[in-house]
């Protein structure tokens, strides 16, 4: 507001013009601009993602040229991508392929599970492309979001339900409920149950039922308890209009004892980006109290060095935030992409432009721990780690002589690497892992 403003007035506008409003109370709070947002991003970072660990020797005998290695294989962080059905999976798109699985370990079908994509027309359910996608994920060790059971939305439901009565509806969700369940058990970890919910109205309204998605997230819960089960809606952070809508249905579905899991925040994110305002509104769903994960991340930005900073701004202020388990960009490359001007790869061969290559970055060297250490009797080698899944590769003199996977966790990790024998022959008895 500039400095020479005497007054300010603010006028609230409704989307159904026969409603009136009456508001009880107001209250307007300066969101505080981050001066040191780089910096204390790293700390929370540091403090949030990475955990101690150390290394010593026990043993008879301890033959000098001992190096310990860790090799991070998997970050407890989420880390994914939108991917197309096909693309995944098909032998001719293997550039695709190899930059998803060269810097994601977590995947999400953007359009293939959404209810007329797998019944097209009533009866004639085909989870046969989806399942075909998934499978070959999984087998290289991809984690997968289902998304999503039920979207509300008028023009996004199957075009056969538009004309059923209410009454019809009811066993209808419960056989889609079981028709997922049962098809693609064990194969997520999360379900998105009752996407954009915030917006979109079609099964309340049908039903005149104004808790059908609390029903939704209970059935789920009976029928697949494994799978997580998640909330997920836009204009969260990307925009203020449904943050504190969002803040209170959490709430309520919390104080009512729905199973809900998580929440989900979109994050399609267009021109120049305020952090300040997005932090602000990440960290009020924050008090809810449940995980958050940020399901559908794009940044559309015609020029590719703005982009690469605001993509670089976006995900160190999301893995820093101790609310945040999980980051999935919306797609990655511009020949699959709803937003191409968001896109972290361009062309036929899929070449990462700069927002790809600083993603890249980030995600393969910045936030991965990657260490070796000379260590001998009585030293003991600690290091600031980030969490995760780890190798140990136990070299002499430049030879391998033994490996070992471990985890770290928030309560860090202690390894004692027992040694034998001596000279130019020693061996690794065991690894015993704290």
């Amino acid at each position: 507001i500039p400095s020479n403003t005497k007054s300010v007035r603010f006028y609230v506008q409704t989307k159904e013009p026969g409603v009136n409003y009456l508001i009880d109370d107001g209250e307007l709070t300066q969101v505080q601009t981050l001066s040191q947002f780089a910096s204390d991003a790293n700390k929370g970072i540091d403090h949030n993602r990475k955990a101690n660990l150390k290394i010593s020797l026990s043993g008879s005998s301890y033959p000098s040229g001992i190096k310990v290695e860790i090799q991070q294989t998997r970050s407890e962080f989420g880390w994914g991508s939108a991917v197309n059905v096909n693309y995944i999976h098909d032998s001719s798109h293997k550039r695709y392929q190899d930059f998803f699985y060269d810097i994601f370990e977590w995947a999400v079908l953007e359009n293939a599970l959404k209810w007329p994509f797998l019944e097209y027309s009533k009866g004639n359910f085909q989870p046969g492309n989806a399942m075909n996608a998934i499978n070959s994920m999984r087998v290289k060790g991809i984690k997968v979001r289902g998304h999503n059971i039920f979207w509300g939305g008028s023009d996004v439901v199957p075009s056969w339900q538009k004309s059923m009565s209410g009454s019809e509806f009811k066993p209808l969700l419960e056989k889609h409920m079981s028709d997922m369940a049962k098809t693609f058990r064990a194969k997520f970890q999360h379900w998105d149950v009752e996407n954009e919910n915030l917006h979109l109205h079609f099964y309340e309204d049908k039903l005149r039922d104004p808790h059908i998605t609390e029903w939704m997230f209970r059935e789920m819960h009976r029928i697949d308890p494994p799978t997580q089960r998640y909330l997920n809606d836009y204009s969260i952070v990307d925009g203020g209009q449904s943050t504190m809508a969002y803040v209170d249905q959490g709430m309520r579905f919390k104080s009512a004892g729905v199973p809900v899991s998580g929440m989900g925040i979109q994050s399609h994110l267009v021109g120049d980006i305020d952090i300040s305002a997005i932090k602000r509104r990440l960290d009020e769903v924050a008090k809810v109290g449940y995980p958050i994960w940020i399901t559908e991340l794009d940044i559309s930005q015609g020029d590719n060095h703005k982009k690469a900073q605001y993509y670089e701004d976006v995900m160190r202020l999301y893995f820093s935030h101790p609310a945040v388990k999980g980051v999935m960009f919306w797609g990655f490359w511009d020949g699959k992409h709803w937003r191409p001007q968001a896109a972290l790869a361009n062309g036929n061969n899929v070449t990462p432009n700069e927002a790809g290559k600083r993603v890249q970055q980030l995600l393969k060297h910045t936030w991965r721990t990657n260490e070796s250490h000379n260590i001998s009797h009585g030293q003991t080698v600690s290091i600031r780690a980030f969490k995760g899944s780890y190798k140990l590769l136990v070299h002499h003199n430049g030879k391998v002589i033994h490996t070992e996977n471990f985890s770290l966790g928030q309560a860090g990790n202690t390894l004692k690497v027992n040694l034998s024998g001596s000279g130019s022959n020693p061996h690794v008895d065991n690894v015993l892992i704290g």
